[in-house]
């Protein structure tokens, strides 16, 4: 074996080693066999710090599933703002098949997030007031802010099964693996622009048929949607966006 792949393969039994650690660690905060016992505050900032590091390991070695089941945990996390809200059982699912993925890269096996992702538990769906959650899955690519939670709620108490990205390169990453029903994306995003988003996405076999739509202020005969692909729908920010979504959707035929 030569040294470079020596040397790799170190790098990914660390990396295996690491990733190990922090699924025990998450495991072990939900089973009340942590230090701090049934203390959910310390549990909840457990549970963030090692699901930040996971995502962290699984970017820098391209474990596009963990990755992507990983972000789906943040995601879901994100609108819990104490420890007492934590719903564990819900928690313990996304530990779950982060674990499935995470053997099945090591062990060389398939690992299609895209049908696992349609299993996880959907953002509110524990809340007391909970609405009928649809099969039918959003991506919403949008710098986080006033704006993304009131278009994320709208779609929300649609029955939509959402997933919030706040950057257009990890979109470029996670539509591929979670192969969502629709993405909606802002033309304003640093990075890549809205735009660059679509174009980008058009042009990979693999999410080239995936519905695409652009949240933009703009009308839809302004200069700078010029390079807009003529087949993407434009959504407007504001009051009339609730039925921009209905419209098309069922022009896509999605509902």
């Amino acid at each position: 074996m030569s040294a470079d792949k020596i040397i790799l393969e170190e790098l990914k039994n660390e990396a295996i080693d690491s990733l190990d650690e922090k699924l025990k660690s998450m495991n072990a905060a939900l089973s009340g066999q942590a230090i701090f016992g049934d203390d959910r505050e310390r549990i909840f900032a457990q549970i963030r710090m090692d699901a930040h590091s996971i995502k962290a390991v699984a970017s820098a070695y391209e474990v596009s599933s963990l990755k992507a089941i990983t972000h789906r945990c943040e995601d879901f996390l994100f609108d819990v703002k104490k420890g007492e809200d934590l719903h564990i059982p819900s928690v313990q699912i996304f530990v779950d098949r982060m674990s499935d993925a995470f053997e099945a890269w090591v062990y060389g096996r398939d690992f299609d997030v895209s049908e696992v992702s349609r299993s996880l538990p959907a953002k509110g769906s524990f809340n007391e007031n909970e609405i009928t959650v649809s099969n039918i899955e959003v991506m919403l690519v949008m710098e986080p802010g006033i704006a993304t939670r009131i278009i994320t709620r709208e779609l929300l108490e649609c029955g939509y099964r959402m997933v919030n990205v706040a950057s257009t390169i990890d979109a470029i990453q996670l539509v591929p693996s979670m192969r969502p029903d629709m993405v909606i994306i802002s033309r304003e995003m640093p990075e890549l622009s809205g735009i660059d988003l679509v174009c980008a996405l058009r042009a990979m076999p693999i999410t080239r048929n995936i519905p695409l739509a652009l949240i933009t202020a703009e009308e839809k005969t302004s200069d700078k949607l010029e390079d807009l692909p003529e087949n993407v729908p434009v959504l407007r920010k504001g009051p009339q966006f609730g039925d921009d979504v209905a419209d098309v959707f069922v022009e896509l035929d999605i509902l």
